[in-house]
């Protein structure tokens, strides 16, 4: 019991204020592999947000190569591409691969860290599945890297 309840109360409900208040994710829906927003029939574009939207902008990061477009900053995408054709054995690869992929997707909003990580060659290309942590659990996710 405190001499100041009225302080404590005060403190414990803005406390429970703020985190009701964590905004949520939101994004326009985007498909990667086509290169443009998806749209519903009207012509609006389609919104996502909370898991959805984590799981776009990690798949954005990692299929963005780092410096090349100019409307990013030098911290954006990956520079996955260059490790696999470069020189070196596979578990080097592999290991830069998983420090690469951390850099492109930890610090998006919303992400807490990357874990669980397992490799597949596939021919000269590399599979990488892992598991995206974030405050709305933990999402399987994979890229391909040729």
């Amino acid at each position: 019991m405190s001499i100041f309840p009225e302080i404590i109360d005060q403190v414990e409900q803005s406390q429970a204020t703020e985190e009701q208040q964590q905004p949520s994710l939101r994004t326009y829906a985007f498909d990667i592999e086509q290169g443009e927003f998806l749209l519903h029939p009207n012509g609006i574009p389609i919104i996502i947000d909370g898991v959805e939207a984590l799981q776009q902008n990690a798949q954005k990061a990692l299929s963005t190569d780092r410096y090349t477009y100019p409307i990013y900053t030098s911290a954006y995408g990956h520079e996955l591409k260059e490790l696999i054709r470069g020189e070196g054995t596979r578990e080097w690869k592999q290991a830069e691969a998983k420090r690469l992929v951390r850099e492109a997707v930890e610090f998006l909003y919303g992400i807490d860290r990357c874990e669980g990580f397992s490799f597949a060659w596939i021919g000269a290309g590399l599979k990488i599945s892992y598991l995206l942590v974030t405050d709305q659990g933990a999402i399987p996710q994979e890229v391909i890297v040729e």
